[in-house]
């Protein structure tokens, strides 16, 4: 046997202390990693509850998991790509598991595929979301890289709501602009 070989687990049968010490600290930081995952949970639930609350979308949306991902893209893009995230979310969780078990190039290749895929949706999702706070590229850049911070500051800040999911000719688009609306919205005049 070579000096330099080094059996693990002889040496914690030997020594408990430092199998008892090795325990402690993997523990303490499972432990820490957990709870800062719950709090992190905790700040983002409230940041969608206030975001929910400026939109006037009902808060109690933002509590049901992948629903609340949906009502995100909706409030400021649209429903049908935050389906088509949900749906691709749950295929990768699902190849994942699978990869877990099999060795296969095809699915190392589509789960890289959907996992590019997913993160071009939330790019557009995040600038989608700063425009409709009336931020700019920069709120972008944050919302991506510290989604939680720029969530809560959206949230908690003086923020408004500015996106008018209507077209030119509705109400609020008028408002806007300061001009007089009557009881209907005009038809759009062809060209």
């Amino acid at each position: 046997m070579s000096p330099f070989y080094f059996d693990f687990f002889m040496t914690f049968s030997r020594e408990p202390i430092i199998a008892m010490a090795i325990f402690a600290v993997l523990t303490f930081v499972a432990i820490t990693c957990m709870g800062l995952v719950l709090v992190r949970a905790a700040l983002k639930t409230l940041a969608r509850w206030k975001i929910y609350e400026k939109a006037g979308v009902p808060v109690w949306k933002s509590l049901i998991p992948f629903y609340n991902v949906y009502q995100d893209f909706k409030l400021c893009w649209n429903a049908e790509w935050g389906l088509v995230y949900v749906i691709t979310s749950g295929v990768l969780m699902i190849l994942g598991f699978f990869g877990c078990f099999t060795v296969s190039t095809a699915l190392t290749v589509v789960t890289g595929l959907l996992c590019c895929f997913l993160i071009v949706l939330y790019i557009i999702f995040c600038v989608k979301l700063s425009k409709a706070f009336g931020h700019g590229g920069g709120w972008a850049v944050g919302l991506f890289f510290l989604d939680t911070i720029f969530m809560l500051m959206i949230g908690l800040g003086k923020s408004q709501y500015v996106l008018c999911q209507c077209d030119d000719n509705c109400k609020c688009a008028k408002e806007e602009a300061g001009e007089e609306t009557s009881g209907e919205a005009t038809p759009p005049q062809e060209n």
